[in-house]
């Protein structure tokens, strides 16, 4: 773990490895709970899940192509959770970011595309072009989306994030509706690459334009 100062608040850098979905909610959810209560600081937070399939608020039977015993035969877990959004897939290999962090302009548009835009720069390091799309949550690459999102405000506390796909298998999300899109394809930078792509330096890119886009500052 480092940190990094922001005038008179600090940003820890944390990465928590290969963890259940489950035990990093509840991990947010704990961490959400000490910044309100004025403990801790900013925290930026890498992990990976076990294969697991995340239902957002707006999320029903519908987001899913097969019934919940055939998620549960294939070691698949389903998770309902309290962000926004519909259906997504963690896989092994997908780069999983959760910024628990008060946001400096309380503004959940600004924040949502400022985040995004973190990992359009990260993709333009590896020189694969990065776009948004108006009202639609998340990164694409040449009409395949690449990067999920969804977030939860709690009195201006940020929690969950953003997923990547880096070198992660893709099949996952062939069993459910991805965001609620029927039609949606889905990449991976390995994919596009066609090469591994080395989780470490993927974080530390990360972290050098969230750092830029949020206004951290390193310490001298």
């Amino acid at each position: 773990m480092s940190s990094i100062n922001q005038n008179t608040t600090s940003l820890d850098i944390e990465d928590w490895g290969l963890i259940d979905y489950s035990r990093a909610f509840e991990r947010q959810t704990e961490m959400v709970q000490a910044r309100l209560a004025g403990r801790g600081s900013d925290a930026l937070i890498f992990v990976e899940h076990p294969t697991t399939v995340t239902l957002g608020r707006r999320a029903t039977q519908a987001d899913l192509h097969f019934p919940e015993n055939v998620f549960a035969e294939r070691g698949i877990a389903l998770q309902e959770i309290n962000r926004g959004g519909l259906a997504t897939a963690h896989e092994p290999g997908q780069l999983v970011v959760y910024p628990i962090v008060e946001l400096k302009q309380k503004d959940l548009r600004w924040y949502a595309n400022q985040l995004l835009t973190v990992v359009v720069n990260v993709l333009a390091d590896y020189a694969v072009d990065g776009y948004l799309k108006d009202g639609e949550p998340g990164v694409w690459v040449d009409g395949r989306k690449i990067c999920s999102f969804g977030i939860a405000l709690k009195k201006w506390i940020s929690s969950h994030g953003i997923a990547l796909n880096l070198n992660n298998s893709l099949e996952t999300f062939a069993m459910i509706v991805p965001c609620g899109r029927p039609d949606e394809m889905v990449t991976s930078l390995g994919h596009e690459l066609k090469r591994s792509i080395d989780i470490a330096e993927a974080k530390m890119r990360f972290v050098e334009h969230f750092c830029v886009a949020f206004d951290y500052h390193k310490k001298l």
